[in-house]
């Protein structure tokens, strides 16, 4: 055999040995197909999700009778404050009292000069003592059938004239001591010794301080619950807290802001209180059932509602809004929630509405 045939032997058993390469690798890819292996390769198997769900604390909702309190803005009042103004024309020549005392009443503020009032006075009073004199005769005169009816007439008119006379120089005199209509303590003071007054200029601002008012405006979603003589209460902004009963509450409402004026008459026994002191009023409304929680439990949703997270009978995550009745040291409470409710109290942060979650009881 020459050596051409042996090198073309050689070549076509290269080709047999490819071929069988190829066909065994053939084979093994086709029987993956149609022979699949009952094991997987552990990266494409399905994860069991059953042991993922979010683990939160839930607490059975038990709603209590609550009384929410109306919390209102506004600010200290005095009850009375006066203008003491001058009843007739006439200088001033004393002012007893500065700017500041306190006074009692009856007290004379502001003394204007008593000219010739005092005279005129004392003219009417003997006036008065003529026509007594006058009407007595007139009486036994007429008695005796030696006056007529109209001389008696005229007699008894003459003395109601007198003493109506003096009567008004009476006032008038008065009038010249401006007195304190209660006690008080005097605000301001407009005038000076020696300035002449007219009728109706003021003397002297007078403030009653005790009692004392906190006013403020409410509702007219809520007026209807409060009524005069209810017990109520103030804190002040220095935390003083002042106990009272509700005064007043208007009939009518505030055009512009359509509330209604309500006031809460507190003692001031010290007369401590100033006028025009923020303060806000806290007045009782009606009962109503109300969960207690501890702040941390609300959250805020995606449309910036306040409330708290659920879970029903399937543990599925819903959010409920919640009303905050009150704030106290033992936690908030809240309306809206029912007594079959589990409202989520630890890991509400992590989970959302529509989730399915591990609902653990709280542990006491």
């Amino acid at each position: 055999m020459d050596k051409k045939e042996e090198e073309l032997k050689v070549m076509q058993k290269s080709y047999r040995t490819a071929l069988f390469i190829i066909v065994g690798i053939a084979l093994i890819l086709i029987s993956g197909v149609f022979f699949p292996s009952e094991q997987t390769d552990s990266a494409t198997a399905p994860v069991d999700v059953s042991n993922t769900k979010m683990a939160v604390t839930v607490i059975n909702a038990s709603p209590e009778p609550y009384i929410k309190d109306i919390v209102l803005r506004g600010y200290t009042e005095a009850l009375r404050t006066v203008s003491l103004k001058s009843q007739i024309k006439s200088r001033i020549t004393e002012l007893p009292v500065e700017k500041g005392m306190r006074v009692s009443k009856g007290d004379v503020i502001c003394r204007l000069a008593v000219e010739d009032r005092d005279a005129n006075y004392t003219e009417s009073l003997a006036l008065v003592t003529q026509r007594e004199l006058e009407f007595k005769a007139s009486e036994r005169l007429y008695a005796q059938g030696h006056r007529s009816e109209t001389q008696h007439s005229a007699a008894k008119s003459g003395l109601e004239a007198a003493v109506a006379r003096s009567v008004r120089m009476k006032v008038n005199l008065d009038n010249t001591a401006i007195r304190a209509p209660f006690d008080g303590v005097i605000n301001d003071r407009l005038i000076e010794v020696g300035d002449y007054m007219k009728e109706g200029e003021i003397c002297a601002l007078i403030m009653e301080e005790d009692p004392f008012l906190v006013v403020a405006d409410i509702s007219e979603s809520d007026v209807g619950q409060v009524k005069v003589g209810d017990e109520a209460y103030a804190v002040l902004q220095n935390g003083r807290r002042l106990n009272g009963k509700i005064r007043y509450t208007s009939s009518i409402a505030d055009v512009s802001t359509r509330t209604f004026r309500v006031e809460l008459e507190v003692r001031n026994p010290e007369k401590d209180i100033l006028d025009g002191v923020t303060a806000e009023l806290f007045i009782k409304s009606d009962q109503v059932m109300a969960q207690r929680i501890s702040p941390a439990t609300l959250v805020l949703n995606d449309d910036g509602l306040v409330g708290v997270r659920l879970v029903d009978n399937t543990n599925r995550v819903s959010f409920k809004e919640a009303e905050i009745l009150g704030n106290h040291a033992d936690g908030i409470w809240i309306s809206n929630i029912d007594a079959s409710t589990k409202i989520i109290v630890e890991g509400h942060e992590f989970v959302k509405a529509g989730e399915i979650v591990n609902a653990v009881p709280l542990q006491n």
